[in-house]
């Protein structure tokens, strides 16, 4: 049975935190070995480690779980990542306690290009503004190529997943719970359409683990910990965004906060943060210009992750198109000379390939 199995397993004991599993798996120099001294209560006793032999689902855990677990694994899709593994980010092993084992579903290659990424957090109660902003940022950042990565809950968490999918790039939902465990419930799509689009959804909870309160602080840490930078986008003065901007500063990463209405106590935290001297952020490509990013260069569409081909009345539309906001139909007409016929022809085939989007407003590039 491969090491991974017997790390996971070991993970799964009560009583075996983050911190007491690192102890022995360094002590036993195999996670094999560890496991064999855990399960016959012979570990050394000045490791200090206290646990019972079960699961959080109250699972007697013995030599059957080992099997039932690697059965679960694979039937579930979920690939164990522990820190020897070549797809465990590397920019997760420079905070503190970093998670001894890492599970994901999906396109776990996604690890492994977390250079150009940004985590988006905020509250779960958010205004229409908050929602609004969490997209456009999401959508913009991932049309430049940016790995959105954020915690798959409701409110800001759901709006920036929205928006990254509407672009190119794959985004990352960091989870509180088993990969198998649906949590909130109500966001069942929302995980079914990060898969589809060659996304990753990752925990370092094991299968049937459930969604628990003290999950998500230590959640945070992964969120903040794996990417470039946090971007705050709305939050109020008790919310727990604040907390993952402080572990974000601590794990010695860069926080931008958007500023929001003054006249609502929706975005209290995030001018907190601006008073705190966090970074202002107004527009998307503020991000790319922090880091010296560059731009996507390709037109991508993430069903079949080929490349749309244009033609030259399409790329002329394009290029005539207000890149960060919305351009009407009437500025395209002044701009480009085309018919209105033409116009709604060539706009329709551009929605088709997913360059832009059709809004209330006008069209929107999203790419």
């Amino acid at each position: 049975m491969k090491e991974e199995i017997y790390t996971s397993a070991l993970q799964h004991v009560n009583g075996l935190g983050n911190a007491s599993l690192e102890h022995l798996l360094t002590y036993y120099q195999s996670a094999k070995e560890a496991w064999h001294h855990v399960i016959h209560h012979s570990v050394d006793p000045s490791l200090g480690c206290t646990y019972e032999l079960y699961d959080e689902n109250h699972r007697p855990i013995d030599e059957t779980y080992l099997q039932q677990l690697e059965e679960d694994l694979e039937r579930y899709n979920i690939q164990v990542i522990t820190r020897e593994s070549s797809m465990y980010p590397s920019s997760l092993l420079e905070i503190y306690h970093s998670p001894m084992v890492l599970y994901g579903r999906g396109n776990i290659e996604v690890l492994t290009s977390m250079e150009k990424s940004i985590a988006m957090v905020g509250a779960r109660k958010c205004s229409t503004y908050g929602v609004q902003v969490a997209r456009y940022f999401g959508r913009s950042l991932s049309n430049l190529g940016v790995i959105i990565v954020s915690g798959g809950a409701m409110g800001i968490d759901r709006a920036s997943h929205e928006g990254a999918l509407q672009g190119q790039t794959p985004t990352i939902a960091v989870m509180g719970c088993g990969l198998n465990v649906v949590y909130p419930r109500s966001n069942r799509s929302l995980f079914l359409e990060i898969l589809d689009n060659e996304g990753l959804l990752l925990s370092e909870y094991g299968p049937h683990i459930q969604a628990k309160a003290h999950h998500f602080p230590l959640r945070n840490r992964i969120i903040s910990g794996m990417t470039r930078g946090t971007i705050v986008v709305e939050a109020k003065a008790s919310s727990g965004s604040l907390i993952t901007a402080d572990m974000a500063i601590n794990e010695g990463r860069d926080v931008f906060t958007i500023p929001g209405n003054v006249l609502t106590h929706t975005c209290d935290g995030n001018h907190w943060l601006i008073q705190q001297g966090a970074t202002v952020l107004t527009d998307p490509e503020q991000v790319m210009h922090e880091y010296g990013w560059q731009k996507a260069t390709k037109y991508s569409n993430m069903e079949g992750s080929k490349e749309c081909h244009m033609n030259d009345e399409e790329q002329v539309i394009l290029s005539s198109m207000n890149p960060s906001g919305v351009t009407t139909i009437e500025e395209l007409i002044g701009s480009t000379g085309y018919t209105l016929s033409s116009l709604h022809s060539l706009l329709l085939q551009l929605e088709l390939k997913k360059l832009i989007m059709h809004t209330a407003q006008g069209y929107v590039i999203q790419v």
